[in-house]
């Protein structure tokens, strides 16, 4: 098992982009690079494994999460109307990269989401707080950038009829059928105010 390094979150920011430029980025891309690792690092997430990961993709000309983050930021966070729905690359390695310039359009545009077609991947919203969905992976598939549909009353969970079903059953399995006895021995033997 591998030792695990304390770093201050300036000192990843640091190496990342320090890692950047000896991958072939520019100064200006690297330094973008550091800022998103330090962004994710801030969440608690992997952000050095999964700068290890993309900048070994891209030493290879595979697609670049921060190249793709900083160009759609340049592109869409100071427009008007609604946000444009742009398709991530195939098969981007460590797509979690985005989620920092994702984070500058929600500022300016309101909550964004990465979706497939099995649904949400990630939420990121205004305030930079990150809700992962059921189709997250660490390489995108089929993945498009778009504004979040959030509905009103997003508080309420959403439980599909199937899995509610099943859930009701073994709930049931809980409860007693009616009989003079177990109507005798409902409730509590003392006071109950509750």
């Amino acid at each position: 098992m591998d030792d695990v390094l304390d770093m201050a979150h300036s000192e990843l920011r640091s190496l990342v982009t320090k890692a950047a430029r000896g991958a072939g980025f520019s100064w200006g891309m690297a330094e973008e690079a550091g800022w998103a690792a330090e962004w994710l690092a801030r969440r608690s997430l992997p952000a050095g494994k999964w700068a290890a990961d993309w900048l070994a993709e891209a030493i290879n000309g595979k697609p670049d999460p921060v190249g793709f983050g900083t160009g759609l930021a340049d592109r869409v966070a100071f427009g008007d109307g609604p946000l444009p729905q742009e398709d991530l690359p195939e098969d981007m390695v460590a797509p979690a990269y985005v989620l920092p310039f994702l984070h500058l359009i929600a500022t300016r545009r309101g909550p964004v989401e990465l979706a497939s077609p099995l649904g949400r991947a990630v939420l990121v919203e205004a305030d930079g707080t990150v809700v992962f969905g059921p189709s997250w992976s660490e390489r995108a598939r089929s993945w498009r950038v778009q504004s979040a549909r959030i509905r009103q009353g997003a508080s309420r969970a959403q439980v599909e009829a199937s899995v509610a079903e099943c859930l009701e059953r073994l709930a049931l399995r809980t409860t007693v059928p009616p009989s003079d006895a177990s109507r005798r021995n409902a409730g509590s033997v003392t006071s109950d105010n509750d």
